[in-house]
């Protein structure tokens, strides 16, 4: 599939990528059930994250083991979920942070021309802090359904999956 370029090119980007889909809902399960107490400190230390990465990007790091890290971490978001607990702030942050930076790692632009990569850094990370606010606003709105089960369950659809493409990228 071919994403435009530019803004809105980096606006979608982080619902594009499947990994990204994972990470950004794992991590999301874990803001919407502390989404009072900490729901902001958790999207602001991805937002810090996510742009540390960007950043990284824009100044020509190389390759990195970004997307496995990105997964793991999404598998953790995942396992936490499914337990039904609420995940203390000084570990949900710094979790948070690491899914950040790797997200901004894992999101090189697809462009040649530098007005446009810059415009799909910033669309990115844009994206992504938007993409993370609402999957933990709908968390936090439909936790209380059925005694939180459905979000337990996506918690441990999230581990799965993370857990089945990690296993599957080491076996090669």
């Amino acid at each position: 599939m071919v994403l435009p370029a530019g803004i809105v090119g980096g606006l979608v980007h982080p619902m594009s990528t499947p990994a990204h889909v994972v990470a950004l809902t794992g991590l999301g399960l874990i803001a919407g059930r502390n989404f009072l107490s900490a729901g902001a400190a958790i999207i602001v230390a991805f937002g810090l994250g996510l742009a540390a990465g960007l950043g990284a990007i824009a100044c020509g790091v190389g390759e990195t083991p970004a997307s496995d890290v990105l997964l793991a971490s999404a598998t953790l978001c995942g396992l936490i979920a499914a337990s039904g607990l609420t995940a203390p702030v000084l570990l949900a942050v710094p979790v948070a942070l690491v899914s950040g930076t790797a997200l901004g790692l894992d999101s090189p632009p697809q462009s040649i021309l530098i007005g446009e990569a810059v415009a799909m850094l910033i669309g990115t990370a844009c994206g992504g802090i938007g993409a993370l606010a609402m999957i933990a606003f709908l968390a936090f709105a439909i936790g209380h359904l059925w005694h939180g089960v459905l979000l337990r369950v996506a918690g441990s659809w999230i581990a799965a999956i993370a857990i089945l493409v990690l296993a599957l990228r080491w076996a090669a």
